[in-house]
């Protein structure tokens, strides 16, 4: 992939990307970078490659509400809906957090419940393991995780006593629509082990984003690449890679993606904010090959 263009967000590390066609100043996309330590968002509007100035949204502005504090530490992913929310993910508790980022104010949350897929759960519950690192917004209320890895996946979580939807075309959010708010635990409906046709590259799963064509992608920060699944995804079915796409060497440790355009991916960099990568871009702007 070709680097066509670079921002520096003003957070100390950016572990997730988000962006929403048309939500941003003028008819642009709305670009969010999440911090992974407290609350902390920093929103642009994009055009094409061109990313604008950082608007950073910090923990105190939306700290004095209930519940704040349990969605307020190791941030791993976000998503944005049609509503102008941003839902964010905590990895080491698996709790979700929705913010209405026009008033600053947390909207819902929700506990990741796995205990109805005991493959899943024993490894999702397990001391010191790695969870949720990136997730995907589906009809219905449902939830796409990208389990990191040990073993890598991903998990559709919705409301107690629903169907699983699985992945295609016709089961993502639509861009103009909210996410339905869950009022109660999301619990985990079907699991996707990471072992289908074309995986092998991708040794763990960093980030998920949808296209502008309906389609998937993963993003692996050990595998140093991109890949877009081949959907429809049934529950049950093993998942497979249709493409894949390498990462330049600059991007040290890509952490999150986002699409901005039908050939444009913005891909976040979650190296350490000191020394010499002070004033480092930490978001890059790459062209599909």
């Amino acid at each position: 992939m070709e680097p066509i263009g670079a921002s520096r967000v003003p957070l100390p590390e950016v572990s997730g990307l988000s962006s929403m066609p048309g939500a941003g100043e003028e008819g642009g996309h709305l670009l969010v970078a999440l911090g992974d330590d407290r609350v902390a968002l920093a929103l642009a509007t994009c055009r094409g490659s061109d990313i604008g100035e950082w608007l950073v949204v910090t923990a105190e502005e939306v700290g004095a509400q209930p519940g704040y504090e349990d969605i307020a530490t190791q941030l791993e992913a976000v998503a944005l809906d049609g509503r102008g929310r941003a839902w964010l993910l905590t990895e080491g508790t698996s709790l979700l957090g929705g913010i209405d980022l026009a008033s600053r104010t947390i909207v819902a949350r929700a506990a990741l419940d796995t205990s109805t897929i005991p493959e899943l759960h024993r490894t999702w519950t397990a001391t010191k393991a790695s969870r949720g690192e990136g997730i995907l917004l589906l009809r219905d209320g449902h939830l796409l995780v990208a389990k990191e890895k040990d073993p890598a996946g991903l998990v559709e979580l919705g409301p107690a006593g629903s169907a699983p939807l699985g992945i295609s075309t016709q089961t993502l959010l639509p861009d103009d629509e909210g996410w339905d708010e869950p009022h109660g635990d999301l619990v985990a409906l079907a699991w996707w082990p990471w072992e289908g046709e074309g995986t092998d590259d991708l040794d763990d799963l960093s980030d998920l984003a949808p296209d502008h064509r309906g389609g998937v992608w993963v993003l692996s920060d050990e595998g140093r690449c991109l890949a877009e699944l081949v959907l429809p995804l049934r529950p049950g079915a093993a998942p497979a890679v249709r493409r894949t796409q390498a990462l330049p060497r600059s991007i040290a440790k890509p952490e999150g993606l986002a699409f901005l355009d039908v050939d444009l991916v913005a891909v976040a960099d979650d190296f350490k904010d000191k020394g010499k990568d002070k004033h480092r871009d930490n978001v890059t702007v790459l062209r599909l090959s």
